[in-house]
């Protein structure tokens, strides 16, 4: 939550009283709106508006007006701090309280009493917080209990608890317990079970074939690897319905009231085929052994390479990886749109990339002219005395903000036309601070810009890419490179070779 302390801060007073209230002393609107305007002019804040329930009791916020415009306000992001004079002004319910707080808390708003001096600036106004989320947090793990135990004991008496996402080969309409068979499905499904386990076909090639076919799955995707490995793994073709399938401690199984679709036998030679097949996964991130993930770019395409790990037994029955890279647009059950490049291994891509580097020599196209030392100094001098002057400007702005503030404090001007003469500076304040930040940004580029080239980022890895490891190759190549686009060309039948077309640098 944004500490309330800060300037600048678009404050929203919300005040309220009862009718059995309204002769108390200290308690009145305008004693509490006097008080708390008072308070802001001390702290520096800014007052968005103020929200005045008047005559309406605090038990609930669904009747009060003034409160549902403030967390209009708040939602649309108009107020990002709230002062009152009591906390039993904004809400005597405490279920109320502990949403207004998280919403405060979702919407980076501050939140302060004046009376109890809650003040998100301090250390006792950031305790009442975490008190309140203490409570909160309380009341939502006993309700995501329930929730949990409730569906449990569901999918131990056999119903699915699946709704949009029901099972290929299942429907199960609005009211229904339990989930009925879909006859044109269930067909596909009983295809891919035989397919798979009493033809031999791979999962590629049944993605592929049903693709061809023009058959789409739930929600009318295309069949890939991935949903096929789903159908043959699921275990509500059998007759069972799951519980938590993304937690394996809190997974488990049932016998489900629904219709199985395939025999246990040839699911249970399915998982045992599965659990056979070569393990080759997908990389998404690159990691050491292979850090040419992420820069890698299609010529045919425009794609970007993906990585793969192939897992094989060495004599002595150690395990290894072998690292290759793929077209992310290569698309093996869908001839269509797959991209016709073919993978690389990675000892062969590395061999590609040092050939090239050894074969940069021409440095006067790198385009890095760099500026003599007087101009840069002359230019940078410049900025600094730009800055100043904007800097001047803003300081400036914030005593006319105050003066402002005062003035409506004092009883000087109106609440209209505070807003409006608050609004003008507050666009030109927010106009110098964009200007200033864009500067800075631009200072820092042209700084790290000018300490290094494109000379020597080439010099840098012809002379050092060998004696790298490849956590150093990893992070020179994240640091400096921006792509290398490859082609990967067969010279013979299984032996493919990559050709690097050109390597762009970050600027």
């Amino acid at each position: 939550m944004r500490k309330s302390g800060k300037t600048n801060l678009q404050t929203a007073i919300y005040v309220r009283v009862s009718t059995e209230e309204q002769v108390q002393e200290g308690f009145s609107i305008r004693g509490q709106t006097e008080k708390l305007k008072q308070y802001a002019l001390l702290k520096d804040w800014e007052i968005y508006n103020i929200y005045s329930d008047e005559g309406i009791s605090g038990k609930n916020i669904v009747d009060r007006p003034a409160i549902n415009r403030l967390i209009d306000d708040i939602k649309g992001g108009k107020v990002n701090n709230i002062l009152v004079y009591k906390v039993d002004r904004l809400t005597r319910s405490t279920k109320n309280l502990i949403e207004l707080v998280e919403l405060f808390e979702d919407h980076n708003c501050a939140f302060n009493s004046l009376t109890e001096s809650i003040d998100t600036d301090t250390p006792s106004g950031r305790m009442f917080l975490k008190i309140i989320g203490i409570f909160a947090e309380f009341e939502r793990e006993n309700l995501v209990s329930r929730l949990k135990l409730g569906f449990e004991r569901k999918v131990k008496e056999g119903y699915t608890l699946a709704t949009n996402t029901i099972s290929y080969g299942y429907v199960r309409k609005k009211g229904q317990k339990i989930q009925q068979i879909q006859p044109e499905e269930a067909r596909i499904v009983k295809e891919i079970f035989s397919m798979f386990v009493d033809e031999n076909i791979s999962m590629t090639k049944i993605a592929k074939t049903i693709n061809e076919r023009k058959l789409k799955g739930k929600m009318g995707a295309s069949w890939t690897i991935t949903t096929v490995k789903r159908t043959l793994t699921n275990p509500t073709y059998i007759g069972k319905v799951r519980y938590a399938t993304d937690d394996e401690d809190r997974y488990f199984e049932a016998d489900g009231h629904h219709e199985s679709i395939v025999s246990e036998e040839i699911f249970s030679l399915a998982q045992k085929k599965i659990k056979l097949l070569s393990n080759i996964s997908k990389t998404k991130k690159p990691k050491e052994h292979n850090y040419f993930c992420g820069v890698l770019v299609c010529s045919i395409c425009g794609g970007k390479y993906t990585t793969h790990h192939k897992s094989y037994i060495k004599k002595g029955g150690e395990k290894h990886y072998r690292t290759s890279y793929r077209c992310g647009n290569k698309v093996y059950y869908n001839d269509a749109i797959s991209c016709k490049s073919n993978n690389i291994i990675h000892h062969k891509l590395e061999k590609a990339f040092v050939e090239y580097i050894e074969k940069i020599n021409d440095f006067t196209e790198s385009g890095n002219i760099e500026l003599g030392d007087e101009r840069k100094d002359a230019k940078k001098q410049e900025q600094l005395e730009y800055i100043a002057t904007r800097e001047n400007k803003l300081n400036n702005l914030r005593g006319r903000k105050k003066r402002v503030m005062e003035q409506y404090v004092n009883g000087e001007i109106e609440f209209g036309e505070y807003r409006e003469l608050l609004d003008v500076l507050n666009e030109r304040f927010e106009t110098l601070e964009n200007e200033l930040s864009k500067l800075s940004v631009e200072g820092e580029g042209e700084e790290e810009a000018s300490n290094i080239s494109q000379q020597d980022i080439i010099l840098s890895l012809k002379e050092n890419w060998s004696y790298f490891d490849n956590k150093e190759k990893l992070m020179f190549l994240q640091k400096f490179v921006k792509k290398i686009v490859i082609v990967v060309e067969s010279e013979r039948r299984n032996w493919n070779v990559a050709n690097i077309r050109e390597i762009i640098f970050n600027q």
